[in-house]
């Protein structure tokens, strides 16, 4: 309120995305968020990064409303879309952007986050694949960086380990993640 009675309308709007950021971490009592409340997530993290980043990162999300009120882990989604701040358009010096899409067919439901960063080579790209789809809790010890295998993890086990993860990248061009979830594992909430 400080902010806005002062005409500091960036950071009142900063300071809001913090709070909604906040709040959805600090919820206890439910592993579960639906897709729309991870999107809000996402949106108010984008915001930010684009504040930090300025003009070199821009973003769009594109989730189909029939998709809206499906149930995934919390903080799984906004775990892709960090990674794909950091490791995708952090060491850009032009402009790059981050994409989320989420729609479905008839048999799947499909979550896409794209980036137009530095992507990856194809012997990384085929490596973290492989670790994707295959962790395991005890494979979790094994690596120093464990946030996109932990919300693989935390998919895999709400999705009765029927989630696919894969992974197109071109170097120099940018990296895409597509997570296939088939429809019979999904569960609706409000």
């Amino acid at each position: 309120m400080h902010s806005m009675l002062k005409g500091e309308d960036e950071t009142a709007e900063m300071i809001e995305k913090l709070a909604l950021m906040e709040r959805q971490n600090c919820e206890w009592g439910n592993d579960s968020v639906t897709i729309k409340k991870e999107a809000e997530f996402i949106e108010a993290y984008l915001y930010l990064q684009s504040y930090r980043f300025g003009e070199r990162l821009s973003f769009d999300i594109d989730i189909e409303p029939e998709c809206e009120d499906v149930l995934i882990p919390k903080l799984t989604l906004v775990t892709f879309v960090e990674n794909a701040c950091v490791h995708g358009i952090e060491s850009k010096s032009s402009q790059g952007w981050i994409f989320v899409r989420i729609y479905q067919n008839e048999r799947n439901l499909y979550i896409e986050v794209e980036d137009t960063g530095d992507g990856m080579e194809e012997n990384e790209v085929l490596a973290m694949c492989s670790r994707m789809n295959n962790v395991t809790l005890e494979s979790l010890k094994r690596y120093k960086r464990v946030g996109i295998l932990n919300a693989c993890l935390r998919m895999k086990m709400m999705f009765e380990d029927k989630v696919k993860f894969d992974i197109e990248s071109e170097k120099g061009i940018g990296l895409s993640v597509v997570i296939t979830i088939p429809k019979d594992t999904i569960k609706k909430g409000e």
